[in-house]
């Protein structure tokens, strides 16, 4: 898992960095206990970046942000799918406008009807796109907006509001929040525009429409001078222009009103679907660039004291060759050589009443323990269970206790070390105790774990795989 970080695929390597920030920032308020997870990133993972993606990894998947990000994946593809409809029924909308209200069409009216809208929005991603920050249209923007929907979903918004956060904070700094987000709202409205364009094509091919134009105020020739340079650059691309006799009176017998539906729909292709396409094509590939460098900023105090402590666990593996191994770690070593595939048994902030060890246990434990829960007992302890490495883990808890953030960080930083995992629940005498513990395990996605109630049950599942 760790060790293949540098190889990962872009989009894989994106939510490790997302995790790492995340987890920096749910750190500001108080640091997590992250011995387990500093450990396995050191031994798992090759140079800085590495190690330091490799631990928001590993404390990400123990807060569940991984379970979150892919929940964020989905929502925000049934926003964008709402966006999309969206889309379709404003276009769909205007179309019907256009073409629904009689058979004679005023040409201007139609034309602004027509590109309003998707010229606003284009106008707002621009600005929001070059301009520092991008102001109030920055923040009105479709990622803003997609980010600020994601934070309030429903549940605990701690971890979600950390994230998205980390999200924008991370693509505000590469300079990509308006290629991600611009890449799908260009491509909704190129479809939304080819819709408005196959609505024109259809209702211009079966039925006769009159194009003309009205003023009260303006000069006649107004209108004139607007379709003559409006479809211009549509005449490079093919178009017909409508011809001098139509544009000074459009409402003569003889006017050309195929060559003004022509000019109308060359200027939704021209100035309304064309720049979209181009503008989708664009952000997609800047997008996909700018992923490609995503990093962690190494120089932020918070990541250069990970570091710092990364290399004082490189110190410590350093050992004199002539020098003799303390006694403890011999025996340590002695255990993993002989019990490497034997079981182990834990005892877990088991009040002094409380009978230990159970009875029976298979006579091939390489470790039987038993802590009160401190900081400095758990950390000898996970270090012990990682020479070990037994095949199975029975972890003892009591019954009557309430379990809490404490228990779920304890078990799910020893289970990591064990081949199989179960939890034995002593003196549990009464049936609402376990139905809460077992509704706990759940809760915090641990039912995947082994639940006995009675020593002997434990003693068979943590003998059965060595006897």
């Amino acid at each position: 898992m760790t060790d293949s970080l540098a190889a990962l695929p872009p989009r894989q390597r994106t939510e490790a960095v997302l995790l790492a920030e995340t987890v920096r920032l749910i750190e500001q308020d108080g640091p997590l206990e992250d011995h387990d997870a500093m450990r396995q990133a050191f031994t798992g993972a090759a140079g800085d970046e590495e190690r330091l993606l490799a631990r928001g990894v590993l404390l990400g998947r123990r807060l569940q942000l991984d379970s979150e990000l892919l929940r964020w994946r989905h929502t925000a593809w049934l926003v964008v799918l709402l966006l999309a409809v969206l889309a379709f029924l404003s276009a769909s909308g205007a179309a019907a406008a256009v073409v629904g209200g009689g058979r004679t069409l005023n040409a201007v009216t139609a034309f602004f009807a027509l590109l309003a809208l998707p010229t606003l929005t284009l106008a707002v991603w621009v600005v929001a796109a070059f301009s520092r920050g991008g102001g109030l249209f920055g923040h009105l923007s479709f990622g803003n907006i997609l980010l600020w929907l994601l934070a309030r979903l429903p549940g605990d918004r701690r971890p979600r509001q950390a994230m998205a956060a980390a999200a924008h904070g991370l693509l505000q700094r590469e300079r990509l929040l308006p290629w991600a987000f611009g890449a799908i709202s260009h491509a909704t409205w190129a479809c939304a525009l080819v819709l408005v364009l196959a609505a024109l094509a259809f209702a211009f091919s079966f039925q006769a429409y009159r194009l003309t134009w009205e003023t009260t105020i303006l000069d006649p020739g107004f209108f004139a001078r607007f379709v003559t340079l409006t479809g211009t650059p549509p005449h490079w691309l093919g178009f017909p222009l409508p011809d001098a006799g139509t544009l000074r009176d459009p409402a003569s017998p003889s006017a050309d009103h195929r060559a003004f539906a022509w000019w109308l729909i060359a200027c939704v292709f021209t100035y309304g679907l064309l720049p979209r396409l181009l503008l989708a094509v664009a952000s997609w590939i800047a997008w996909r660039r700018g992923m490609q460098r995503l990093r962690l900023d190494t120089a932020d105090p918070y990541y250069r004291k990970l570091l710092v402590r990364f290399s004082g666990m490189e110190e410590s593996l350093v050992v004199d060759k002539e020098q003799v191994l303390p006694a403890q770690d011999k025996a340590a070593g002695d255990v993993r050589a002989g019990f490497e595939d034997g079981g182990a048994v834990v005892g877990f902030e088991l009040p002094p009443e409380a009978a230990w060890p159970p009875s029976p246990l298979p006579s091939n434990l390489a470790l039987l323990e038993r802590i009160a829960g401190t900081g400095a007992e758990r950390h000898a302890l996970l270090d012990r269970l990682c020479r070990l490495r037994p095949g199975s883990l029975l972890l003892v808890c009591h019954a009557a206790s309430t379990p809490d953030r404490g228990t779920e960080r304890f078990l799910r930083e020893a289970s990591v070390h064990a081949a199989r995992a179960g939890l034995l629940l002593a003196a549990a005498s009464h049936e609402l105790d376990v139905q809460r513990w077992r509704q706990w395990l759940a809760h915090v996605r641990l039912d995947g774990m082994a639940l006995f109630t009675d020593d002997a049950s434990a003693a068979g599942w943590l003998g059965g795989a060595h006897g």
